[in-house]
Order: structure tokens, then sequence, then C-alpha cells
């Protein structure tokens, strides 16, 4: 049925340019003739001039005709594509609210019998999946409400705030057969920020550390300061990133290997973007690193604030 739709469609647009063809030419055959003949041979024409006239109005307002339908059409399109994304957007909203409780409940529940009993290897699997899958979570949070809600910034410690991140990812990196050292080279200095921005860049680079870090290795992770800004680093023996600049783009994956959705660096990188951070990305064979530049704020600023 599509295929002769089609072909309809086809048949119709050729015939339409068929015969614009046959005006183009008759009108400049006439032309011609007439401009060979004598002029008092002209008269002897016109009946034939009106004729292609005629036919040259009607080939003008079939083009025009198509031309509104093809318009019709195109905005029927647009208006579908645009209440299938409402709607697909609507239906990842709410998915994602029915995700968060069964969630929370896992958490909570592999806590309460660690807590009872110890730790249990093959809980500890399913804590460190469950938290790999909050990260997805969040991901998928923040971008459908990103244009929908306003995010409040406030004065954070850097150190302190990347300490907790931390601790929740442990498990993970050791599920992975890694380790997370960090390093504090930085007074307790304050960044104005959202929380939830800072906790979308944190935890996408500590996640793509540890999968994308050889196993048995460290991910350290660096907080220092310079004269105006804090600087967070992560930093891992993992293989050389070919393209850096096409790293931060949407879908791109490097290694199609490794599972993923390939949005989490270009979430951050639009954050940054949002916020003048700073990125400095330096990969070679045996190791990578990524560098971010917050700035700091003053006790002067945080005293008016408050």
């Amino acid at each position: 049925m599509e295929s002769i739709d089609k072909s309809k469609e086809l048949f119709s647009t050729y015939s339409m340019h068929l015969f614009g063809i046959v005006a183009f030419i008759s009108t400049f055959s006439l032309g011609t003739i007439a401009l060979i003949n004598h002029s008092h041979d002209l008269i002897k024409y016109l009946p034939y001039g009106v004729l292609i006239f005629i036919i040259n109005l009607i080939y003008l307002k079939i083009i025009i005709l198509s031309r509104q339908d093809y318009e019709n059409l195109l905005k029927q399109e647009k208006e579908y594509s645009q209440e299938l994304l409402k709607y697909q957007k609507l239906f990842l909203r709410h998915a994602i609210h029915e995700t968060n409780t069964p969630l929370a409940v896992i958490i909570a529940n592999i806590e309460l019998y660690e807590l009872e009993l110890g730790k249990h290897p093959i809980l500890s699997n399913i804590e460190a999946a469950t938290k790999n899958i909050y990260g997805i979570y969040d991901d998928l949070g923040y971008l459908i409400k990103k244009d929908q809600i306003s995010y409040p910034k406030r004065d954070i410690i850097l150190t302190e705030f990347i300490q907790t991140r931390i601790e929740f990812f442990n498990i993970v990196a050791r599920q992975s057969y890694l380790s997370l050292e960090l390093h504090e080279a930085c007074s307790l200095s304050f960044i104005h920020i959202n929380e939830t921005k800072l906790q979308r860049i944190i935890d996408n680079n500590i996640t793509n550390a540890i999968k994308y870090t050889r196993e048995l290795e460290t991910i350290h992770i660096l907080v220092f300061e310079e004269a105006e800004h804090c600087i967070f680093e992560i930093s891992s023996s993992s293989s050389i990133i070919k393209d850096k600049e096409r790293i931060f783009e949407a879908y791109y994956r490097e290694d199609v290997k490794e599972e993923g959705l390939g949005l989490g660096l270009n979430l951050v990188k639009n954050i940054c973007d949002n916020e003048n951070i700073r990125i400095e990305l330096h990969s070679k064979e045996d190791s990578t690193f990524f560098r971010y530049y917050f700035k700091k704020v003053y006790n002067e600023d945080i005293a008016f604030r408050g």
C-alpha cells in the first residue's frame, strides 16, 4: 500500500514537471518561429500565443497549489513530531519518578541488612549495580527537567562535597577491582553553584573513570586551589582518548564495547559552559585526566549573601 502511494506521488510530481517542460518548449518554439518569419505574419500566431500563455498560467497555478500542499503537509508533520516529543518527555518523567522509589527501597534495605548482619558479597554486587542505575536515573532526570525548573545556587565546600560522592561510589569501584583516592591540597574554600549540577559533574567523572580505568589501579581525585579557582581533577590509568573534541559530543563513544548512553560528558560540558567552568583534558597512552576550574567564593561574598 505504501509503495502504491509513493508511485502515485512520483507520477503526480513528474507529470506536473512534464507539463511545465511542454509549456516551456511550446513558448520557446513559438517565439523562435515568430522571429524567423516576418513581422506581418505574427498575427496568425496570436491564438497560439494566447493558448501558450494560458498553459503557463495553469502550470504556475499548479506549482503554487503544490507548494501550499507541501507546506501544509510539513506543518502537520511538525505538529505530529512535537506531540510525539511531548508524550515521550511525559513518559520519561513518569518512568523516572516511578523508578526512584524502588531504587531507594533497595539501597535502604541493603544498608539495614549490613548494619545488623554485616557485609555480604552478593548484596555488595546488588548495591554497586543499583548505584550505577542511580547515576543513569539522575542524568536522565536532569536532562528532562533542566529547561522546566530553576536550579538555585548555594555556597558549597568543594572538598567536602567530593568526599561524600567518593563514599557513595566506593562500593562501585571495589566491585570493579579499583580504588578511589582523594588528595586534598585545598583549604575549606567555597564555590557558588547548584548542588544538582555539581553532582552531575562529579558523578559522571567518577563513573567514567570507574568504567574505563584498568583493573587493580587507583583513581586519583585531586582538589587544589589557585588564586581565583578551586580545581577538581580526576586521573587514572586508561586508554588514550583519541578525539578530545568529540568526546564531549552527545552519543559519542570511542570504545563501543563499553556500555553507556554516551550522554554523560555532553551533559557535563553543557553545565560547565553555562556556569563558566573551564575544562582541561589531557590524555596519553598510559593515563588520562580531566580538570575543572570552579571560581572561588570569598568570605565577603558569602557574608553579603548571608
